[in-house]
């Protein structure tokens, strides 16, 4: 690709609010290495330092990644006060925080923190980090809020095991003291616990969440699976509604929802749906503590978990959430920091800064802004390229220049 002579505006506009994280020479790398994050064909260290008219040495950056001094908290905490300011700005007081775990897939065998893990797309193990992320999902946008590692027991000191639920409630615990504006909480079966519903409790936050057909339920006096409980309604029992997804398409599904009794967790709200027609294909399970809550409103609200998927799909094919080449742990939660830094700039500017124009464009997805931002970096090329020729600088003393 051609050399990268100028930041793209959007960063540009933000290095100050960094100002006091970064030192000057900290603050250039932070800014060249968002961008290459974004537009870069090869987002690796390397890859995305050789992109730049004038470079460095790439060690530089790898040093600005492993081993200078700044505090990456600090860019969590400035990356969330954007958020706020949108919430605020945008007069969003409520939203969804949705938790979920996705694997970055890695190809070299001696790096910090991963491990082999069984890959539920792939049907088979690979070794990759394994992320527990949460995701702010609302009416205007959605960006990732924090991410906890999670590790094998065999690889932490005895006694310092985390669990993907003990992982999960933190995430919670951190946007709740984020200050983050949501009352609702979402995930898939494998968050469906007591530990976590009880910490819900204790902080007075809602619950939908996906169930596995065993759970206990208690129906007319009669404990009983919820495979079981399906078997004993009929076609009739079902109805059909409609529900709309965070993309603003329409969905029809056929939806049954009844409160029981269901060991463990108490008086809930259980919903059984049918994408198709009733009892074709695998009946879907959601459970709440919203009782009073409509078989839409329930629905509605699980499918904003949805954009989560998005943003793993997105960081990993468009920011390079799995191109990190580093060996040391330091350096990889460096370069994810500031991954999940691009996803939220890029969800956020083109609300209201200056990359809104893509929204009146219809150049909404990631991807499509990422292309969007190379556009710009080729029209400051051209740019740099007609103000050398103005200098008398001939064809091939220009080449030279941007080649070197």
């Amino acid at each position: 690709m051609l050399p990268i002579v100028k930041l793209p505006c959007f960063v540009e506009n933000i290095l100050p609010r960094f100002s006091l994280t970064f030192n000057k020479a900290q603050l250039r790398h932070f800014g060249e290495y968002l961008t290459g994050l974004m537009i870069s064909e090869n987002k690796t260290v390397t890859g995305i330092n050789s992109n730049f008219l004038d470079h460095t040495d790439q060690s530089s950056k790898n040093h600005f990644l492993t081993e200078a001094d700044w505090d990456e908290k600090r860019v969590t905490d400035e990356r969330l006060c954007m958020v706020k300011e949108q919430c605020e700005k945008r007069r969003i007081t409520d939203g969804v925080l949705v938790i979920d775990d996705s694997l970055a897939h890695k190809s070299g065998k001696h790096i910090e923190g991963a491990n082999w893990f069984w890959d539920h797309v792939e049907h088979a193990y690979t070794f990759a980090h394994q992320l527990v992320t949460s995701q702010y999902v609302t009416k205007l946008f959605h960006v990732p809020l924090h991410y906890r590692l999670y590790l094998k027991e065999e690889d932490v000191p005895q006694g310092t095991f985390q669990s993907k639920i003990d992982l999960a409630i933190q995430l919670i615990k951190d946007a709740f003291t984020a200050e983050i504006p949501f009352s609702c909480v979402t995930a898939d079966n494998w968050y469906f616990c007591d530990k976590i519903i009880k910490y819900l409790a204790s902080i007075s936050k809602n619950w939908v969440f996906a169930s596995k057909s065993n759970r206990k339920i208690c129906v007319k006096g009669n404990w009983m699976l919820l495979r079981e409980f399906v078997k004993t309604l009929t076609p009739n029992d079902f109805k059909q509604v409609k529900i709309t997804k965070t993309n603003g398409k329409e969905l029809f599904v056929w939806a049954f929802a009844k409160t029981v009794r269901m060991s463990k967790v108490g008086r809930v709200k259980v919903v059984i749906s049918y994408l198709n027609e009733p009892f074709k294909g695998d009946p879907f399970f959601l459970v709440t503590n919203r009782k009073e809550w409509s078989i839409v409103k329930i629905l509605s609200t699980y499918a904003q978990r949805w954009p989560i998927e998005t943003f793993y799909r997105d960081a990993k094919q468009n920011l390079g959430l799995e191109n990190c080449e580093l060996r040391l742990l330091k350096g990889i939660r460096r370069h994810w920091d500031l991954v999940f830094l691009a996803y939220t700039l890029l969800q956020i500017e083109s609300l209201s800064g200056p990359l809104s124009k893509w929204i009146k464009s219809n150049v909404v997805t990631i991807g499509g802004k990422c292309r969007i931002a190379s556009a710009e970096m080729l029209r400051s090329f051209i740019f740099w390229a007609f103000q050398h020729f103005n200098q008398k600088n001939d064809f091939d003393q220009v080449f030279r220049i941007a080649m070197k």
